[in-house]
């Protein structure tokens, strides 16, 4: 009984922590919505509240959009636009406690990034269902569905890989990409073509 009793404490103790460190989470201002046109939200499937301009954006937020568009500031100098139709989570942000390190997930839907020059010894790095893509400072899109991703380079370099095969690719050239299929490893670099590249660009950015 006595043993129970102490291990019933230390499950609520853990509750406690945990439900504390969500807390604490949910109230870190990582950034401020620069932007938003049409519908865009914050929350997810069961909660969601509409996104406005010049609003607090707050670590672990999830990001969704309907017909409309949103350009997110991050305190580091970070622009994320966030086209139409994609969820996307700030699920860390750089921080003595996980090495400097930024992500991002991706579920569906595209994104532009313009990361500003990542601290010394940190990380950047955004992840949708098949790939993982990671810089140090730099311009890129990156178009992800259940099945298949697509990054792409607009300017600097992106470190690409797969999150279930070996393998990397280094993006450098402007308009040149990879897609990474479910189970696969990223295909070798190549020029998107003009007319995919502009769709993309156009998808993704706010302007």
């Amino acid at each position: 009984m006595r043993y129970g009793s102490r291990f019933a404490a230390a499950c609520l103790a853990c509750a406690a922590m945990l439900w504390a460190t969500q807390s604490l989470a949910a109230e870190v201002i990582i950034g401020s919505v620069l932007a938003v046109r049409g519908e865009v939200f914050r929350g997810d499937d069961a909660k969601q509240s509409p996104l406005a301009a010049k609003a607090p954006v707050y670590l672990g937020d999830t990001i969704v959009s309907g017909t409309g568009k949103a350009k997110i500031g991050l305190n580091d100098g970070t622009v994320i636009s966030v086209g139409e139709n994609t969820r996307i989570r700030l699920s860390m942000y750089q921080s003595t406690s996980n090495n400097l390190t930024t992500r991002l997930n991706i579920w569906a839907g595209i994104v532009r990034l313009l990361v500003a020059r990542v601290a010394s010894g940190g990380h950047f790095e955004i992840e949708s269902e098949t790939a993982i893509a990671a810089v140090r400072g730099t311009d890129w899109l990156m178009d992800a569905a259940a099945d298949m991703t697509g990054v792409a380079i607009i300017n600097g370099a992106v470190t690409v890989s797969s999150t279930s095969k070996p393998g990397t690719v280094v993006l450098d050239t402007p308009g040149h990409g990879t897609d990474v299929a479910r189970g696969a490893a990223p295909t070798t670099p190549h020029a998107w073509g003009a007319q995919r590249f502009a769709k993309a660009l156009e998808r993704a950015s706010f302007e």
